[in-house]
């Protein structure tokens, strides 16, 4: 009897860079492996393709891009035959760029190579040219609830992305020269994925896109985002929804009042505001005033008690004065966000902000100026935290770190971005998901507690 010779997997390691959206594309690439003869290794040691899934948003992440290559680049020396492959932003943005520094990478994936990632990978390993769709043009793929996904994320949560690109123009942002304009998805491909989810056991559902407060503008069947989140608070179960990635100019009255009476919405809204002074409002694009800025954050927080909401600013953009910064500096302290990140503005090639007759601002005052914000958001936050010294608080217990002890988050808490809480509890606390914690202890962006054993 003839013995059959079996095709040998390809033994895969995947470093996913960047953010939240860009890790739904890694887990739809890895969804397409998993469908394949493709196995996956924590290992690169055991792998025979290193792939890095590449950010290109802003300086520092390109160079971390750039590093994680030359990482890979040196993997490879070391055995006959490894591949390595890098996909995303950073290849779709400057393909030329990366061929010239990087010559002995195999293998570009483009954002619309995401669903062919497997059968291109596989025929570069075969010693042929594979064909990418990276032709300079913006994207256009966007994945839906039929696409193959293996989620990468811990098991108490994921993240769905409702939407693919930006039609807005901030002057300080290359992100829809390199993802094109929005599409959004369909409203019951975006619930039968949430259901999906729910029903395999996941305790928090983050809904992401580039904005998602303009989901649906770009459709004609009349979809919004008030009209996707009450559908997908009807899904039964017990579970989260998390609103991320909102823009100021978009946030409705009709969105609050629907976050404020849904069952499973959580009460916090991330709505990066990048500055409060007009002027620079006015030069990166933003379409808000400080008026209208104002004006909006006393509205969420009146018509949503005890909602938490984050923010971001941008510091350093060309002709930002020590007079505006004081007057961002002002406004934080004067209105206490409960979550807050800052950025210091990056020149990206392509972007209107180099076009503009403006002094630039060096960028040793750019960091200064980050970190006296974030400094003032020290102490804003280790005063919010204290207030919860002796509550007991529902916490989604994210993973177990050793005996006894577990990392999760409240209700305030998005994953990866803001605080943890280090839980000390039984054995069992990973499996329940949800459980009630006394907070006996606090530091500016951590909160420390016990399980209230029942």
């Amino acid at each position: 009897m003839k013995r059959t010779k079996r095709t040998p997997k390809v033994r895969i390691h995947i470093v996913s860079l960047g953010c939240a959206k860009n890790l739904v594309d890694t887990e739809v690439m890895a969804g397409v492996f998993a469908v394949g003869r493709f196995s996956l290794v924590a290992d690169p040691a055991q792998a025979n393709v290193y792939l890095i899934n590449t950010c290109s948003f802003i300086h520092d992440a390109r160079e971390e891009g750039e590093d994680e290559i030359g990482q890979a680049l040196r993997w490879k020396k070391k055995k006959k035959g490894r591949r390595v492959v890098v996909a995303g932003c950073l290849p779709q943005r400057s393909p030329e760029e990366v061929h010239e520094r990087f010559p002995d990478v195999d293998l570009l994936l483009g954002l619309d190579d995401v669903p062919r990632a497997a059968e291109m990978i596989e025929s570069c390993l075969e010693g042929n040219v594979a064909e990418t769709t990276i032709t300079g043009a913006p994207a256009t793929f966007l994945y839906d609830h039929d696409s193959p996904r293996l989620l990468l994320t811990p098991t108490s949560f994921a993240y769905v992305k409702i939407a693919e690109g930006c039609d807005h123009r901030c002057t300080f942002c290359a992100i829809p020269a390199i993802r094109g304009p929005q599409r959004s998805r369909d409203i019951d491909s975006v619930r039968i994925e949430c259901e999906r989810l729910v029903d395999s056991g996941i305790r928090e559902i983050n809904l992401i896109a580039q904005d998602t407060t303009r989901y649906g503008a770009d459709r004609t069947d009349g979809a919004t985002i008030t009209e996707l989140l009450k559908t997908c608070d009807q899904i039964p179960g017990t579970y989260w929804l998390r609103l991320l990635y909102t823009h100021p100019r978009y946030v409705t009255e009709d969105l609050l009042a629907t976050m404020a009476q849904a069952e499973h919405i959580l009460p916090y809204i991330d709505i990066p505001l990048q500055h409060i002074n007009d002027t620079m409002l006015q030069r990166m694009g933003r379409r808000v005033s400080n008026e209208e800025t104002i004006r909006l954050m006393e509205a969420i927080r009146s018509t949503c008690p005890g909602i938490t909401i984050r923010t971001t600013f941008l510091v350093g953009f060309p002709g930002e004065t020590d007079a505006m910064h004081r007057e961002l500096m002002a406004f934080v302290e004067s209105f206490r966000f409960d979550r807050l990140g800052v950025f210091t503005y990056s020149p990206e090639p392509g972007t209107p902000a180099l076009n503009l007759d403006l002094p630039p601002v060096p960028q040793e005052t750019a960091d200064a100026r980050r970190e006296e914000l974030l400094e003032l958001q020290q102490g804003i936050s280790q005063a919010h935290n204290d207030v919860l010294l002796g509550e007991t608080l529902d916490v989604l217990i994210d993973e177990r770190v050793g005996p006894g002890e577990f990392l999760g988050r409240t209700k305030a808490d998005a994953p990866d971005i803001d605080n943890c809480v280090h839980v000390s509890g039984p054995e069992g606390c990973l499996e329940l998901g949800l459980v009630p914690v006394k907070i006996t202890g606090t530091d500016p962006y951590d909160l420390y507690g016990d399980v209230i054993v029942t």
